[in-house]
């Protein structure tokens, strides 16, 4: 098994491998940071704060990306390397017990990390969607035609007044 296939620069690809992985796994647990700040700055409706969190997200999100195409090459290397393994079975014939383990630890803390981060998003979501419908909720309550008078209904002998249906904004003083 060649597991220390030099890669570009020198480098062994499993060591290539366990960096970029090392690299992905910081990056996700600054998205999660990012992402709990978010619920707070939501939470108290602090727009510009969540303006500035969106722009150092979108930053990370280019990094995470350009990373996710280094760990794709790389899996794609390692398995021309070893065809007919999946990435899991050679992570499992990796010959160095140490080297194995780091890397099925790093991949484990990747993927629950994954999940912490898609937890965390759909809680956010959810907080932006209230919001929304807590605005749209409003400007329909405010811009609703008036179907009932303001003031007592008119005695029963009294004729109708015809109403014209005007909206809380159309009504006069």
């Amino acid at each position: 098994m060649t597991v220390e296939r030099v890669g570009k620069e020198g480098t062994p690809v499993l060591k290539m491998m366990t960096a970029t992985l090392d690299e992905l796994i910081v990056i996700q647990q600054q998205l999660i940071r990012y992402a709990e700040r978010k619920q707070t700055v939501l939470i108290e409706h602090k727009i510009d704060e969540l303006t500035e969190l969106v722009k150092e997200e979108t930053r990370l999100i280019r990094r995470l990306g350009q990373l996710e195409d280094e760990r794709e090459r790389l899996v794609t290397e390692v398995l021309e390397e070893h065809p007919g393994l999946s990435f899991s079975e050679f992570t499992e014939q990796v010959p160095d017990e140490a080297a194995r383990r780091a890397l099925q630890e790093q991949l484990t803390t990747l993927k629950q990390l994954l999940l912490e981060l898609q937890a965390k998003n759909r809680q956010n979501e959810k907080l932006v969607q209230d919001s929304v419908d807590f605005i749209q909720g409003m400007i329909g309550h405010i811009t609703t035609p008036v179907k009932q008078p303001y003031n007592y209904p008119p005695k029963s002998g009294a004729a109708p007044k015809q109403s014209t249906n005007r909206g809380f904004f159309d009504t006069k003083a």
